[in-house]
């Protein structure tokens, strides 16, 4: 389960539990949320203060999911073509926080690691980065420093 002592995440994400996701699921996608968190993978999961995020799918398709939880409310993005504010992927990404959130990267503390590194290391960091997506360098050498919030890794179109 998610280390309830964690600071740096917000109480009102780690107060979400199982019973909340599942009242959710049925009110939205008629409990068809846990179907597909037990029938698919989540990859790449993350957490950031009050936000998760991750990859939701099967085999023959993936969806980018983000949730971002502001006191009762609930903001959510997923790639997949559902007009529901909480499709299946959503409620899956839900699912997996409450019963899997140990295994989400904390960017905290990637943070913290970064923070610690010397400027050699962080250019080789900064060039792997480049050399794996090219886009991603107008990141760097832009004035204006984005939010963690601001940056979309799967938006090719705001290049």
């Amino acid at each position: 389960m998610k280390n309830k002592e964690d600071k740096r995440i917000s109480r009102e994400l780690l107060d979400i539990g199982f019973r909340d996701v599942g009242s959710l699921d049925e009110e939205m996608v008629q409990g068809k949320g846990l179907e597909y968190y037990e029938s698919s993978e989540v990859t790449q999961a993350s957490v950031f203060h009050n936000a998760i995020s991750g990859h939701v799918g099967t085999m023959t398709e993936d969806f980018a999911v983000r949730i971002r939880v502001h006191g009762n409310e609930i903001s959510t993005s997923c790639t997949c073509k559902d007009t529901r504010q909480l499709c299946k992927h959503v409620i899956a990404l839900l699912y997996s926080w409450v019963q899997d959130g140990n295994d989400f990267v904390n960017i905290a503390d990637k943070l913290d690691m970064i923070r610690k590194l010397d400027k050699e290391r962080l250019i080789e960091v900064i060039t792997n980065i480049i050399e794996y997506d090219p886009a991603l360098a107008e990141l760097f050498l832009n004035r204006k420093i984005p939010q963690w919030y601001e940056i979309d890794p799967l938006d090719k179109n705001s290049e």
